[in-house]
């Protein structure tokens, strides 16, 4: 499935997409502006439902959008930190739009309906259940962005990485060793468990070694090579 914009250009569409909600329309409390209820939107639903439910990219794509949404709306200030961290972690997003031509700009503009909508009905203090079409997911947006982005393949993991645990998801992306960790080990794909784990444990480490005060940056570069090199090599 084709990606319909590439992941550098991630911030942009989110721009138009998941980031639509301004500061002057944060809602105090659990306040909800009017959901929008027509015929086109039921359709919208329907069509982006299915493909959710017959390919995991494309819900794994909608859930993130909904997910940053939603932290657009309900923490402003926040608002970036989702897309920021897929970019740094260079997760395959955004696949949702996969085709050609008038089909591919179609189904964009239905994700953009149905995200728009689901943001709309969704409270800001509790986990929510996405209904998209046929399409049911429970989502927890705090948990989310607490374990992003490897919850990005797992919208229902409640595990913060250990490479990032007890650093906050806007921390982590301020912190310019985030992107030499994701830059050598990046979060492109799912892998079998084995090798996820055995790479988060090198990104704890390449972490650690960029942290590290007083290294010279070639003794930094010949630790981090020799620990990606000690990888299996289907695991590097």
């Amino acid at each position: 499935m084709k990606r319909w914009v590439t992941v550098s250009a991630l911030v942009g569409v989110l721009a138009a997409v998941a980031l639509i909600w301004t500061p002057q329309q944060t809602l105090p409390g659990d306040a909800r502006p009017p959901a929008r209820k027509d015929g086109a939107d039921r359709d919208a639903a329907e069509r982006v439902g299915k493909r959710m439910i017959a390919d995991d990219a494309v819900a794994d794509d909608v859930v993130f959008l909904v997910a940053a949404a939603l932290r657009g709306r309900c923490m402003p200030s926040r608002a970036h930190d989702l897309p920021r961290m897929a970019v740094l972690a260079h997760v395959p997003a955004l696949v949702a739009g996969g085709g050609d031509g008038g089909t591919s700009e179609n189904f964009r503009h239905d994700v953009t309906v149905v995200v728009d909508d689901r943001v709309r009905q969704a409270s800001c203090v509790s986990p929510v259940t996405l209904h998209i079409g046929d399409y049911t997911r429970s989502l927890d947006p705090e948990a989310y962005a607490a374990a992003f982005p490897d919850s990005y393949f797992d919208p229902g993991l409640s595990i913060v990485p250990a490479e990032f645990k007890h650093v906050p998801l806007d921390q982590r992306v301020r912190d310019s060793c985030t992107s030499v960790a994701y830059a050598m080990l990046p979060l492109d794909s799912p892998r079998a468990w084995q090798c996820a784990g055995l790479r988060a444990n090198a990104r704890s480490n390449i972490l650690r070694l960029c942290h590290t005060e007083g290294a010279s940056p070639e003794q930094a570069a010949g630790h981090i090579q020799h620990l990606i090199s000690g990888l299996p090599a289907t695991c590097q």
